[in-house]
């Protein structure tokens, strides 16, 4: 019996039409782990960049708010609006450099693996202006954020009469 099942099966692959289908599919094997192997690269790399992202804001947040409470405490007097509106802009700024330079330290120096072939890095330039490009997306946010935090500050302070 195990023999008859053998040879119906030679005779079978043996068959014209199924020549070119039985290749194909042994074709199609390495390319299909190819392409998950990919798929699992490329979540594994979304996944990192979004944790850099995020240890990015939340350091750029944190080490700004510690410049604009020095330069509250140390710089703007009362009853001036020109010194605060210098802070909030100076806070802006290092806002800024602060999210973007890291960026560009830790996804381009540190994961330097992002671009393997030399020839399709686009550059530091392109690198530094998508960084800072992406610092004031996370500005807006921030300023969000904060705003949000005031609000919910004040509405939790009792009112006193």
């Amino acid at each position: 019996m195990h023999v008859a099942s053998t040879t119906a099966r030679e005779r079978i692959d043996a068959h014209r039409l199924m020549r070119g289908g039985a290749a194909g599919t042994k074709e199609q094997h390495p390319i299909a782990v190819a392409g998950a192997a990919q798929r699992t690269q490329a979540r594994k790399r979304t996944i990192r960049r979004f944790w850099v992202h995020m240890g990015a804001f939340v350091a750029a947040y944190v080490f700004t708010a510690g410049v604009a409470l020095l330069g509250v405490l140390l710089w703007v007097q009362p009853d001036t609006l020109l010194p605060l509106v210098e802070l909030g802009v100076l806070a802006a700024v290092v806002f800024v450099v602060v999210f973007s330079s890291l960026r560009v330290v830790v996804l381009h120096h540190i994961f330097s693996d992002e671009y393997p072939n030399s020839e399709e890095d686009p550059g530091m330039e392109h690198h530094v202006a998508k960084s800072v490009a992406y610092g004031f997306v996370a500005l807006v946010l921030a300023v969000l954020i904060t705003g949000l935090l005031i609000n919910v500050a004040s509405a939790s302070i009792p009112v006193s009469s």
